[in-house]
């Protein structure tokens, strides 16, 4: 048999298959209220045109005709689909097979264009380019198993920051038992980093027979705070803005515990933020990070009001130290790892926490599922 009519059978034995779903991202874009949304922007950009608008600024017409290139793009390829599904309805197999194939490349086209599209009707933020994180880690419920998976984790995410050429740098760190880890403050610096890592936070849930008791099987908990830092911390807060407290260290460290005046804590006058911090061993350094921890504090309080709106509607939060639900679990028992926002098991626990590519996978779906909320939210008029 030639190979022209093994391909054919092999596009004959498709047409029986159920066809590829399009994505929910897909469906928003084809509904009645984003196609009223695609209207209102053609007519603004139309009055301009013919002069009946006059003071529109040229960031707004950019952004009514990138969406319109966008849109004009998506809805060409869905007229193709809409084509090749009539042929598939005809009666001639050698015509349906050819079409099946189109489908399966086009199906992928229009999953790219629409993506296109959404990214042109989210406006960008000052937030979405931010290159610098701070992520604080913390043992839950669960005792020394507790300590354990979160320096797991810790380690996971810092396999991670290697994994995307970020750098990694400790603010803080309080060890536990059997090289466990009670609290760690970590700060993040990179392409993309926050836009990455802001959906991490929250309480992260393991469920194995610990090292520490192996007659059971124990369910431990550790949380996750990610929080922005602005790239000059010292334009975001002044000394004046600030009081500062000096005063002797305390717990180990050495000599220079309870001898000098290294511990620092700054209180920001206006909110009556406070943070403290001891260490390291001299206070300038001391007050360098303390600096940073506020000036990240202030930074999240900003962002959460800007998404404040938006979020009375989504299901998928930003993972600000407010967060107490849990966002995924690590089974050992079932080698699963499973995200709950986005309903979603990934074979291979110990592949998760290598810090690789399977992590970076459930972070992408997670970015989609952002772009997708605030999409629907825009184009159902809860902004423009």
């Amino acid at each position: 048999m030639s190979p022209s009519r093994i391909m054919l059978q092999i596009f004959r034995s498709c047409l029986f298959m159920p066809r590829r779903r399009m994505s929910s991202n897909v469906k928003i874009l084809k509904s009645k209220e984003a196609e009223q949304f695609f209207e209102v922007i053609a007519a603004k950009l139309e009055n301009f045109r013919i002069g009946e608008t006059k003071k529109v600024s040229s960031d707004e017409i950019s952004y009514w005709t990138n969406v319109l290139d966008n849109v004009n793009d998506f809805n060409s390829k869905l007229k193709e689909w809409k084509q090749l599904e009539t042929s598939m309805n005809g009666s001639d197999e050698d015509w349906r097979a050819l079409a099946g194939e189109e489908m399966m490349v086009l199906s992928r086209d229009i999953e790219n264009s629409a993506s296109k599209l959404s990214q042109s009707i989210v406006r960008p933020t000052e937030f979405d380019s931010l290159h610098k994180c701070q992520v604080e880690f913390s043992c839950g419920v669960g005792g020394v198993e507790a300590m354990l998976f979160t320096k797991e984790l810790v380690d996971m995410y810092r396999c991670f920051a290697e994994f995307k050429g970020w750098d990694w740098s400790y603010l803080q760190s309080d060890n536990g038992q059997h090289g466990g880890i009670r609290n760690c403050i970590v700060a993040l610096q990179g392409n993309n980093v926050y836009r990455d890592m802001r959906f991490e936070g929250g309480v992260h849930r393991v469920q194995r027979i610990p090292v520490t008791d192996k007659s059971r099987l124990h369910t431990s908990t550790a949380s996750i705070s990610v929080q922005p830092e602005p790239d000059e911390v010292e334009a975001f807060v002044s000394s004046n803005d600030v009081k500062i407290e000096t005063m002797r260290a305390s717990g180990p460290g050495g000599q220079n515990v309870n001898k000098r005046s290294t511990a620092v804590r700054v209180t920001h006058k206006d909110t009556g933020i406070s943070v403290h911090c001891m260490e390291e061993r001299f206070q300038h350094i001391n007050l360098q990070i303390a600096f940073r921890r506020l000036a990240s504090i202030l930074l999240q309080r900003k962002v959460d009001a800007a998404d404040q709106n938006f979020s009375r509607i989504r299901k998928l939060q930003v993972g600000s130290k407010a967060r107490s639900e849990k966002i995924r679990t690590y089974n050992f028992k079932d080698d699963k790892v499973t995200d709950h926002r986005l309903h979603r098991s990934w074979d291979g626990v110990r592949e998760v926490l290598a810090g690789d590519s399977l992590l970076d996978s459930i972070i992408s779906a997670l970015r989609e599922l952002d772009l997708e909320e605030k999409v629907e939210f825009i184009i159902q008029g809860g902004s423009d």
